[in-house]
């Protein structure tokens, strides 16, 4: 299977994994529910070692790969998706997914371009200025500035707005590190050999996490949604990002997932009963035009 189809296939199952995992982290905390999710992730690409030719390609590889693999996995899904679960609950899936989706690209491929050497062309400049107009957009108030003074009970709602921004903007820059560092490090291990090392190591990262086990009610519709999330988002959807970005590079495939919003919007206007505004569908039009534009 290509490379850009196994991107667009890691973007869709990343949706529905991001849709579900919205509406169980309103009842817990994102750090435990990341941790439910690794886990049940891990447990699925251990499974699969036998099937895969994984148990020899982990017995060759080098230092250098094992660290290259650990490491980029605990800085997207350990840290990155511990970021975005809470902006999740703080934007909403509407606004969160578009910007990630976007500036996430942005960063990959500038990072990717001083790293790896990945060219950039004008098509790509003019493609990147799309991106930014979009998020720029996105990032505009949707009830637009007011005059007089303001008003003391929206202080708290903009507050967390704020943070909220400032969690889904640190996520993306480990996102786009992890990217690079997977493409360049990744030696000649399949995906679910690296899927191996980067999901263990997430689900032992997290694993403190579980002790809130003790100290919080977990339900079986949690444990459910982690367990489904975990296998289609970070399993499934993690083994075709990984071999997106062997074969179609760091750049095509961060641009490809990040058609994420095509997939994720609809879902959560549907399912989280999520409000589209028009500012929110403009700015995402306008970032997947960029998108397509560096494709």
């Amino acid at each position: 299977m290509p490379g850009e189809a196994e991107a667009l296939l890691a973007a869709a199952l990343w949706a529905v994994s991001t849709t579900i995992l919205t509406a169980e982290a309103r009842s817990i905390s994102p750090l435990l529910l990341n941790a439910l999710r690794s886990l049940f992730a891990a447990v699925f690409v251990v499974v699969l070692i036998p099937f895969s030719g994984a148990a020899g390609q982990l017995g060759d590889m080098s230092a250098a790969t094992a660290i290259a693999m650990v490491g980029s996995g605990i800085l997207a899904m350990g840290i990155g998706d511990s970021l975005y679960f809470a902006s999740l609950r703080l934007l909403g899936a509407s606004l969160s997914v578009p910007i990630s989706s976007s500036v996430y690209p942005l960063l990959t491929f500038l990072i990717a371009a001083l790293w790896l050497g990945e060219s950039v062309s004008v098509q790509v400049l003019l493609g990147t200025a799309l991106i930014i107009a979009g998020v720029v957009l996105l990032l505009q108030r949707r009830d637009g500035a007011r005059s007089g003074a303001p008003d003391p009970s929206a202080r708290p709602r903009l507050s967390s707005r704020r943070a909220g921004l400032v969690l889904v903007g640190a996520a993306t820059i480990f996102y786009a590190l992890s990217t690079t560092w997977l493409r360049a490090g990744s030696g000649n291990l399949g995906p679910v050999a690296a899927g191996v090392l980067r999901i263990g190591a997430t689900a032992a990262f997290l694993l403190p996490a579980g002790r809130q086990l003790e100290k919080r009610k977990v339900t079986a519709r949690v444990l459910l949604g982690a367990a489904v999330a975990g296998v289609l988002g970070m399993g499934i959807g993690g083994l075709f990002y990984i071999a997106a970005v062997e074969q179609a590079g760091a750049g095509r495939t961060a641009i490809l997932t990040s058609t994420m919003p095509l997939f994720s919007l609809p879902l959560a206007v549907l399912f989280l009963h999520e409000r589209l505004t028009r500012r929110v569908a403009l700015g995402t039009a306008i970032c997947i035009l960029g998108i397509w534009l560096i494709i």
